[in-house]
């Protein structure tokens, strides 16, 4: 889209003799116009002046987002002007601006203006993208390059300046993007980097929308590095951006230190927002909280950071927190996906699934596009014990985001779930594969190969999830400490396994199932007195464990066996 900023760049155009105007810039202190001509005689000069007066006057409506004004001023001027072609464009941004798209597509077809210049063919394309006439779209900037509209202009060279190809190609990937062409959607959107690394947007794209791969990412960084630009702070952003799922932490860790001793970005919400969504992605759910409330703090609607600090608090188990962050966010903004994500997450994490897949659905109607609604639509018929809905809900969002690993995974999770080994190793392959740094990937590996007997190779899986977490001990991963040690326990290696337990014990103190299976460890060893220790600390916090009560009289039982008159 264009920019509503005061500095708008009119590119090259054709003026009625057939000859190209200077490229300019509208600029609200500095107003600059067409010169007119002065063979009118001695009233030719305040004619110029009245000209450059309302100019002024339609830029400074601009501005101050007076658009009825703007309008109002830009269809005078057009008429004092004569039709000048500068002008002229500045009518119908003004209508592009007031949102009334087909009135602006009109007034340029009926003038022939589309085809006159770059600068009106892209305005007039981001026009029928706002109506979402997409073959029009399509039909002015071109489908192709055999047909692109920027072919048949020069490459800009003005760093300062946002490219006018980048911008068409940019528009052309969004409209293939609507149109469901994923893969022509990455090809401009890529297009549209390479012509300008500014193109921020082009970017966001492709990552935020999950359409393209870890790996891809990586081919994209390095393409970029290879370009020269007067932001030197772009390349270190653009590396945070692309490295969400770094296997090592200090690579981005030192990233931020530069972007905020070199290029004074400390503090800067943006950059926090991408710690907190590379925490997030490592599981470090408690830092990825801590970093997202401060940005919440700061600005309570920091749309990149909201769906990580809404996750983070379903992680937590806050519900106070999500239920009044769901509140704002549904008053502030009731037409945006992500406050009916929060709405749903909150009756999710309180357990009432029907409410929560309600409003996962009403979050997708709002924007196909929102792949974290998808992923907890999937969830919460999975809770439900309805596997083929949440099956058909995970390969909507895998045909949606082929770039996102996260649709794969579940569909590894819920076969794992049902027992079905072989469909649940070959998603979760198909995942590691897109995204090889994801704890989470190797762990669900790790409890396949342990479920088929693979015991060493579960062992090698749940020791590579622990590494990927940078070796912090945290309670979301007291899971793996406990499959590691079960592993270890299948394989006849109790001090390993009872090292594992104790390190599953530190993270979660008050689970039953550890200090059972603690006690377990200890009985297949022979010493009943640790065993029943531990069984007796495992009833003390579940009395009714069944298995727990059952094994604590089987130790007992082996204690009395062993029990002789010589120990007294």
């Amino acid at each position: 889209k264009l920019s509503s900023s005061i500095h708008i760049i009119l590119g090259p155009a054709m003026t009625s003799s057939g000859t190209e105007t200077q490229r300019r810039t509208l600029d609200f202190k500095m107003p600059i116009s067409t010169p007119v001509s002065t063979a009118g005689g001695s009233g030719a000069a305040p004619e110029v002046e009245q000209l450059q007066k309302v100019r002024h006057l339609v830029e400074v409506c601009i501005h101050q987002h007076q658009y009825d004004s703007a309008v109002f001023y830009a269809d005078k001027l057009t008429t004092l002007s004569g039709g000048d072609l500068d002008d002229m464009f500045l009518l119908a941004q003004a209508y592009y601006f007031k949102k009334e798209y087909r009135r602006a597509v009109h007034f340029m077809k009926e003038n022939f203006l589309i085809k006159s210049s770059i600068r009106f063919a892209l305005l007039a394309a981001q026009c029928l993208a706002e109506m979402k006439d997409w073959e029009e779209c399509l039909s002015v900037i071109g489908e192709d390059e055999k047909s692109a509209v920027e072919k048949f202009i020069p490459v800009e060279t003005d760093d300062a300046e946002m490219s006018t190809i980048a911008s068409i190609q940019l528009t052309r990937g969004k409209v293939y993007e609507a149109l469901e062409n994923r893969e022509r959607a990455v090809r401009w959107y890529k297009a549209a980097l390479s012509t300008d690394r500014k193109c921020f947007e082009a970017l966001n794209c492709l990552v935020e929308k999950r359409m393209i791969s870890y790996e891809e990412q990586r081919d994209l960084l390095r393409s970029l590095e290879s370009k020269s630009t007067d932001y030197a702070w772009l390349k270190p952003m653009y590396q945070l951006k692309l490295q969400q799922h770094e296997e090592k932490t200090d690579s981005v860790d030192s990233l931020v230190k530069s972007l905020a001793d070199d290029h004074g970005f400390k503090g800067n919400l943006d950059i926090l927002a991408l710690q907190a969504s590379q925490n997030y992605w490592k599981n470090r759910f408690q830092r990825a909280y801590d970093l997202s409330k401060e940005i919440v703090e700061r600005d309570p609607f920091h749309h990149s950071v909201l769906p990580i600090y809404v996750c983070c608090l379903v992680e937590l188990r806050m519900k106070t927190q999500l239920f009044f962050c769901a509140h704002h966010l549904v008053e502030a903004y009731p037409s945006k996906p992500i406050s009916w994500f929060a709405v749903a997450s909150y009756y999710y994490l309180v357990r009432k699934y029907e409410m929560a897949r309600r409003f996962f659905h009403k979050a997708i109607q709002l924007q196909q596009y929102f792949a974290p609604a998808w992923i907890g639509f999937g969830h919460s018929f999975a809770m439900k014990d309805e596997s083929d809905q949440a099956m058909a809900a995970y390969r909507t969002a895998t045909r949606l985001f082929r770039g996102s690993h996260v649709p794969l995974l579940c569909m590894g999770i819920e076969h794992l779930r049902t027992n079905s080994l072989g469909p649940a190793r070959q998603f979760l392959q198909q995942a590691q594969t897109i995204c090889p740094t994801d704890p989470l990937i190797f762990h669900e590996m790790g409890v396949v190969a342990y479920k088929s007997g693979e015991y060493a190779d579960a062992a090698t899986y749940f020791h590579k999830a622990l590494s990927l977490t940078a070796g912090e001990a945290i309670e979301s991963w007291e899971p793996t400490f406990v499959n590691l040690a079960h592993t270890y326990r299948k394989r006849g290696m109790f001090e390993k396994a009872i090292k594992y337990y104790e390190k599953a014990l530190s993270v979660a103190p008050k689970s039953p199932m550890i200090y059972t299976s603690l006690g377990f460890t200890h009985h297949l060893q022979g010493e009943l007195d640790a065993a029943i220790q531990y069984y007796h600390k495992a009833l003390g916090i579940h009395p009714r464990d069944t298995i727990t009560t059952d094994l604590l009289k089987l130790a007992l039982k082996n204690a009395m066996q062993s029990f002789s008159l010589d120990d007294i």
